[in-house]
């Protein structure tokens, strides 16, 4: 073997042709033809349109005559209408000049009525009248139901009493006549000589009596049709071939006059009955009466001389058409042969025959486009084996990717393919990814974005979009899709290549989370550094005036007008205290008492005052946790944190709803999914069912004396507290809210393993007036000095005040008595309460000390003051709480004993 490819010797004989090849080869054939006929056809549409037109012209020309004609007689036939009617009307004319308007002389005019009746033709069948209340001033005939019927009863009685004039009803069948005759009353109103409306008059007109109208006279062609028609459509009277013919069960005419309704007052129309018969009908409207005369001549007996030189023309044209189509067969025939055979060769090259090439030899058209087949065919050839390669690495590119990838059908939506990186991503087998669709990978919250976001299939690549799936364990993945068009699996189809994204996002989130926090705190900062340094003023001008209000009223009569008004200024300065007190705790330099204690049981022990806080519209329900453990925090504060947020939860939830207090205990390997540090924590949430708030409130809620309640309704310091308290405690607070969709507060302290603070017991209060000590006190702020000063002195004790630091060291140097206790201010400019106390130590260490400061901060406190090492008093004092306050530390032992 050479390796080469021996030549094959090609048959000289053509292989049978399968059916379907056969019906392909006819459908070939006559398509060659059916263009040839189109094109012979178009060459002879000139000749077509010209006949059509002509045929028109001729039809055209030949109703115009006839219509004119239908036309004349339909006039005609008004005109006998019209006079009919007129005759009607004028004898009820006479008759209104004969009668009496008087019911009394009912019988007079019964009888004017029956002579008047027995004198006029057979047509009509009563005359009648009725005064204006509708009683009968008389009548030609009279039977009982007759006799019964009053004016308003009737349908022109209402009409002709308002307006006057002369009405014709519509036709209907006489209850009164034995041969129940149909009839048309004619009436017109009777004016007195002031032209009012005093009664009515008319007649009966039978319908039968218009038929003498539409007789034989009129001379119209044979099947012809006279008729009389009323504006709703009913048929009165109507003749057929001069003679009166009312029952058109067999032709419906009858019928089709009636369907036939016209608007204009005269003109023609065309209607077919029943059997086809078309007539062109001429008509016109009866000014007297709302009747319409139509008479109808059949068509084909009036265009006969038409018809005979429109099938002369007819003829002609089909002998030149059926010419024409014949030579367009023919020559399509030998068109189509050699189109066959070049068919049949593109047919086998498609199948995969290799080597198979058009033996069509020609120097015509069909010759050159076998030529230039032939050529395509080894083009193609080189191609599918580029194509095959192509598609092989195409494949190996596809399975063997790292990144998941997958195919679906742009229309259909199915997955069409899927890699190994993508089954295993996914948790779907190969045979399970062909049965999904790609909205089965999408989760249910993006389903509603995918189908409203669907971009056209002429997108040749779309933007990278991050969506949430699903795996088959029911796992969600942020995945960022990016989708490029594809047609290589021989339909339309979306290549697309998920990257997971999932950890990255949830870094950035946390990130964003974090920011969010830092951005909160340093603002926080800002406004506590602002709001501290005002507060620690204010507080020594709090502490001045509560002294001073406090030395007053000790030195006058309780029953005396003065003391009433200085309380009520120790108690306004009393609420300035508080007020002072909440801006500290949220500029977070208020002084934390803290302790470890157990989070259910701060809960519980104000669970009764939330619900009279809340009020009884509100339902308050605890769900506690088992054993969540403590934390170390100030009680205190945390008491005040729940009631300010169910206070706003109160206010939030009118008329009533459900607020929630709930613990539970996240341990440290669940603290990441809530964007934690990795250690032990305690949520306390507080929700309600409240109005909810908007994302840009939510987004304030925390900042200071930012309030969206009324005017003298908040501080808007509540919230801030909450924040401030928290954060202080080493917690973090979070909040979730939309508008009506109530609002839920999730608080989160580190846990504890510290054994809970024992609960202190209270001291008796001691005997303010018994001191007899040397106390050395330093303060800056000269009314609090002062204060302090003359509270101690009043209780027997004795001072030394001084304006700073130096001046008290300076003050103790030259004391030789025993300083018993130094009383100082934690913040003072030059020399502090701490380094003033330890200078005083070193030369007296049997003194006592006692710290006082409006605020404490973290400077104060790297500076070495801890209130859970020394003594210290929250400034502003009242002088009762200061004096007791040094004698409970003159009377505790000295710590370096």
């Amino acid at each position: 073997m050479t390796g080469e490819k021996e030549p094959v010797a090609k048959p000289v004989f053509r292989t049978p042709v399968a059916p379907a090849a056969f019906v392909r080869r006819v459908q070939l054939t006559y398509g060659v033809r059916a263009q040839l006929i189109l094109l012979a056809l178009i060459i002879a549409l000139p000749l077509l349109v010209g006949s059509t037109y002509r045929i028109l012209t001729r039809l055209s020309e030949g109703k115009a005559p006839i219509k004119a004609d239908v036309q004349r007689t339909a006039s005609l036939v008004t005109e006998r209408v019209q006079e009919r009617v007129r005759s009607a009307e004028s004898i009820v004319i006479g008759l209104t000049l004969a009668i009496r308007l008087d019911t009394l002389q009912q019988h007079f005019n019964d009888s004017i009525f029956v002579a008047a009746l027995k004198a006029v033709p057979s047509r009509y069948s009563n005359f009648f009248a009725f005064d204006k209340s509708g009683a009968r001033l008389g009548s030609a005939m009279h039977t009982p139901r007759l006799d019964s019927m009053r004016g308003p009863s009737r349908s022109y009685f209402g009409p002709l009493m308002a307006n006057g004039g002369f009405f014709i009803t519509t036709p209907v069948v006489s209850s009164f006549l034995n041969d129940s005759a149909i009839i048309v009353v004619l009436a017109r109103a009777i004016d007195n000589a002031a032209g009012q409306h005093v009664a009515v008059i008319g007649t009966s007109l039978r319908i039968d009596s218009l038929y003498d109208l539409i007789s034989s006279d009129l001379q119209l062609p044979a099947n012809s049709v006279v008729a009389i028609v009323d504006t709703s459509g009913a048929v009165l009277a109507r003749s057929e071939n001069g003679k009166r013919n009312f029952d058109d069960n067999d032709s419906g005419i009858t019928e089709a006059i009636a369907a036939n309704r016209l608007s204009a007052e005269r003109g023609s129309t065309e209607i077919t009955d029943k059997k086809g018969v078309t007539r062109i009908f001429g008509y016109a409207r009866t000014p007297a009466a709302p009747w319409i005369v139509k008479v109808g001549i059949p068509k084909s007996v009036a265009l006969a001389p038409v018809y005979r030189e429109l099938k002369s023309d007819l003829l002609a044209g089909s002998v030149t058409l059926t010419f024409a189509i014949g030579a367009a067969l023919l020559l399509g025939g030998l068109i189509a042969k050699p189109l066959d055979a070049l068919s049949d060769d593109a047919r086998a090259i498609a199948a995969g025959e290799e080597g198979r090439r058009s033996r069509v030899r020609s120097r015509s058209e069909v010759g050159v486009l076998a030529s230039a087949f032939n050529q395509i065919a080894d083009t193609v050839e080189r191609r599918n084996s580029a194509l095959a390669e192509s598609e092989r690495r195409y494949r190996l590119l596809f399975d063997t990717n790292p990144v998941p990838m997958y195919a679906w059908d742009a229309d259909l939506l199915t997955i069409v393919a899927a890699n190994e990186a993508a089954q295993e991503r996914y948790g779907y087998t190969q045979h399970e990814f062909l049965k999904l669709k790609i909205t089965d990978l999408i989760d249910a919250s993006e389903q509603n974005r995918f189908l409203t976001g669907r971009v056209k299939f002429e997108e040749r690549r779309l933007s990278p979009i991050v969506w949430v799936h699903r795996t088959s364990t029911g796992e969600r993945l942020e995945m960022e899709v990016i989708s490029t068009q594809s047609r290589r699996l021989g339909r339309d189809s979306w290549l697309s290549v998920s990257i997971d994204v999932t950890a990255r996002h949830a870094a950035e989130r946390a990130l964003a989370r974090s920011e969010e926090q830092l951005r909160q705190s340093q603002k926080m900062e800002a406004i506590g550094a602002f709001a501290g340094g005002i507060a620690h003023d204010f507080n020594n001008l709090l502490t001045g005036m509560l002294g001073y209000c406090e030395l007053a009223m000790e030195a006058l009569p309780r029953e005396g007008a003065v003391y009433s008004d200085v309380k009520e200024v120790r108690d306004l300065a009393m609420r300035g205290a508080d007020l002072t007190r909440q801006i500290l705790a949220v500029s977070r330099k208020q002084v934390m008492q803290n302790t470890v204690f157990d989070v259910n049981t701060v809960v519980h022990s104000i669970e009764r005052l939330l619900r009279r806080l809340i009020g009884e519209h509100i339902l308050l329900n605890t769900e506690l946790g088992a054993d969540v453990g403590r934390i170390r925090a100030d009680a205190a504060q945390l008491e005040q944190v729940l009631l300010n947020l169910a206070a706003n939860a109160r206010d939030s939830m009118q008329p009533g709803g459900t607020l929630t207090i709930r613990t539970t205990a996240i341990p440290a390997n669940a603290a990441a999914a809530q964007g934690l540090a990795e250690r032990a924590w305690i949520c306390i949430c507080v929700s309600d069912t409240g109005a909810g708030m908007s994302e840009a409130v939510k987004q304030r809620v925390f900042e200071p004396f930012f309030t969206t309640k009324e005017r003298g309704k908040g501080t808007g310091l509540g919230l801030s507290l909450v924040y401030a308290t928290v954060e202080q405690s080493g917690g973090t607070i979070r909040v979730t809210s939309a508008p009506n969709a109530g609002a839920s507060f999730e608080m989160f302290f580190p846990r504890t393993k510290a054994v809970a603070t024992p609960v202190a017991t209270a001291i008796p209060s001691k005997d303010l007036h018994r001191g007899t000590e040397l106390v050395l006190l330093a303060e800056d702020e000269d009314s609090v000095r002062a204060v302090a000063k003359e509270a101690l002195e009043r209780r027997g004790y004795r001072v030394l005040a001084a304006a700073d630091g130096p001046s008290a060291l300076a003050l103790a140097r030259a004391c030789t008595d025993n300083i018993d206790l130094l009383l100082t201010d934690v913040v003072m400019p030059g020399m502090n309460g701490r380094e003033l106390a330890e200078a005083l130590l070193l030369e007296r260490p049997q003194t006592r000390v006692l710290f006082a400061s409006g605020y404490t901060d973290d400077a104060v406190l790297l500076h070495g003051v801890r209130t859970d090492d020394v003594a210290f008093i929250q400034k502003p004092f009242t002088p009762p709480a200061l004096v007791q306050r040094v004698r409970d530390v003159l009377d505790s032992p000295l710590k370096n004993a």
